[in-house]
């Protein structure tokens, strides 16, 4: 077991098989109903490749969801497609009683060493100050993963909760681990995915599991320490299935970290 006091680490904690290969125990502590969440597997499935690259950060990183996981033992196997001087990419599979589960290719570089042009035209998101949100807290209609986290949103932002849907699939939240873990890289790949679907505002959908078929989260910057602001849209929801895009900024008001996602509505 991973000597850390933060859970993110702890239940991430990799070891070393050989041949690139690295066993893991998928914990019940990042759950939605009975299913551990997609950005948390893929934060192991990322530690994994960053295990067997040179470069310490991932700049982009694609997963696709074959089947659902379950908390216990699992594997990740790892493939080293390129090898290079600014970046590398490599592969990841988790498997699972010999079903895979995840598949993941990551590129790798530096993002302490970037330098060149740069024009952000994202805007931070227009929150209220965490102070005059409304915070999100355990409770017995809410999943695990919600014990893990401190949320702050505007009042009514989550409109399916109350029952009155807002029929405006947008969410903008205030987040950090609970336990006190400062953000970095890795662990954007799980905040990408750490919120409900904004999509459940329609009255449309009138089912609270949307899970993931493919996530791609490109990290942009090294967080700094505190609170991440965030925002995710959907744009079109089409016979079912869904895109997601969501930015990621940090306590400086850095664009950290852009995501997309498809996702289906739950037939049932």
């Amino acid at each position: 077991m991973i000597e850390s006091p933060y859970e993110l680490d702890v239940d991430t904690a990799l070891v070393a098989r050989g041949d690139g290969r690295f066993a893991v125990h998928v914990t019940d502590r990042w759950n939605i109903g009975a299913a551990p969440n997609g950005g948390y597997l893929g934060v192991i499935t990322t530690r994994a490749i960053a295990a067997v690259l040179p470069q310490p950060d991932p700049f982009s990183v694609t997963s696709h969801y074959l089947a659902v996981a379950r908390p216990g033992p699992a594997e990740v196997v790892t493939e080293v497609v390129r090898l290079g001087k600014g970046h590398s990419t490599a592969e990841a599979r988790l498997v699972q009683g010999g079903r895979e589960i995840v598949r993941t290719l990551a590129v790798f570089g530096d993002l302490g060493t970037l330098e060149g042009p740069t024009d952000v035209r994202c805007r931070l998101p227009p929150l209220p100050a965490p102070e005059d949100c409304e915070e999100g807290r355990p409770a017995p209609s809410l999943p695990v993963i919600a014990e893990r986290l401190d949320v702050f949103m505007p009042k009514g932002a989550a409109s399916w909760m109350s029952g009155i849907r807002s029929e405006v699939p947008e969410l903008g939240v205030w987040i950090r681990l609970r336990d006190g873990r400062a953000p970095d890289p890795i662990s954007l790949v799980f905040f990408a995915d750490a919120f409900p679907p904004p999509v459940l505002n329609l009255g449309a959908v009138q089912t609270p599991w949307v899970p993931t078929l493919e996530m791609t989260v490109h990290v942009r910057a090294r967080p700094a320490p505190g609170l991440l602001r965030a925002w995710f849209r959907t744009r079109a929801l089409m016979h079912g299935y869904l895109e997601e895009d969501g930015e990621i900024w940090d306590s400086t008001g850095t664009l950290v970290a852009m995501s997309r996602q498809l996702a289906r509505v739950h037939r049932g």
